[in-house]
């Protein structure tokens, strides 16, 4: 009896923790702000990661930047719209959307935006926007919800600059 009991609590643990998992993953869906950010973008062709668009929003690490730190990457609102990121702050910014990370431990690595800089998609379409992307002219238009800093993507397009 003694061991059922605590076979069903482990379980009950188990299931409660994936749970609070998904529940997190979609807060930025349904709670958060939406957001259009301007990127660039390449299909690595990773045969282990599958079948993804590289997403690079100009957020460069300088000098300056804390390494292994908690960071925050402020977007600054253009005239079409849009935001780019402006900077990489080391505390919340008060008015401005942005999205939070934790810089890499060496200046070698990328900064990465918790997901939001991989498009999964099949082959066929990441080539294209790839080759749609290597224009100069041509860049993707991703719709980003965010919520306290946690982003996820939920459209990307294509658009040409004139």
């Amino acid at each position: 009896m003694l061991k059922a009991k605590w076979l069903l609590i482990a379980c009950g643990l188990q299931f409660a923790l994936i749970g609070t998992m998904f529940i997190n993953a979609y807060l930025p869906i349904y709670f958060g702000t939406e957001v259009k950010v301007i990127a660039k973008g390449y299909d690595p062709r990773d045969l282990l990661a599958g079948n993804f668009v590289w997403l690079n929003y100009g957020v460069e690490l300088t000098d300056t930047t804390p390494l292994n730190t908690e960071v925050f990457v402020r977007l600054e609102k253009t005239s079409q719209n849009t935001f780019i990121a402006k900077e990489i702050l080391t505390k919340p910014p008060q008015n401005a959307p942005y999205l939070k990370t934790k810089t890499p431990k060496f200046r070698a690595y990328r900064l990465s935006l918790g997901g939001i800089e991989k498009y999964f998609t099949t082959k066929e379409k990441a080539q294209e926007m790839q080759s749609l992307l290597a224009k100069p002219n041509n860049q993707a238009i991703v719709t980003l919800k965010i919520f306290r800093g946690k982003a996820r993507i939920v459209d990307l397009r294509m658009e040409s600059q004139q």
